[in-house]
């Protein structure tokens, strides 16, 4: 029997098998990683410095960060006639590390804007945090591409 014909042999799961199911979970996983890191760390920065956040500023921020969310999809829907790229399993295995870059930008977004003094940081920072990841996350898909043309890393052997 070979390990694509059955992902469980008479013996019990194969250990190539749990390893292509570990990395599937990384594959369908590692944007929504991200962006829960991102939202995290971002909200952190701005109740860090405070000993008690309102209920107000914990609403605006989540409001501006869905907001953003919105705005960003729109723009991009509006402005594509197409769909989202078809993307080899090499590719988003690659841009799932590469994601990280996403990350980075926008907690250093959120960092910028935490600065504003006042209730306006709390909308901003989760607007700008969930633009910026987005607006990068489309860079990290042509990085992903580029690597994948130029690496065999993450492809189906």
């Amino acid at each position: 029997m070979t390990e694509h014909s059955s992902d469980v042999s008479v013996s019990g799961p194969q250990p190539t098998t749990y390893a292509r199911g570990v990395r599937t979970a990384l594959r369908n996983n590692a944007s929504a990683y991200g962006f829960s890191i991102t939202i995290t760390v971002s909200y952190g920065l701005l109740s860090g410095a405070q000993s008690a956040v309102s209920a107000a500023e914990t609403i605006a921020f989540g409001a501006g960060a869905a907001v953003a969310f919105v705005l960003v999809g729109a723009v991009f829907v509006a402005a594509t006639s197409r769909g989202s790229l078809p993307e080899s399993r090499q590719a988003l295995t690659i841009s799932g590390g590469v994601d990280m870059l996403s990350v980075g930008a926008a907690i250093a977004a959120a960092f910028a804007l935490s600065q504003i003094p006042g209730f306006w940081a709390w909308p901003m920072a989760g607007a700008g945090a969930v633009a910026c990841y987005l607006l990068v996350s489309g860079l990290d898909v042509l990085i992903a591409r580029a690597l994948a043309r130029r690496t065999s890393f993450g492809s189906d052997q």
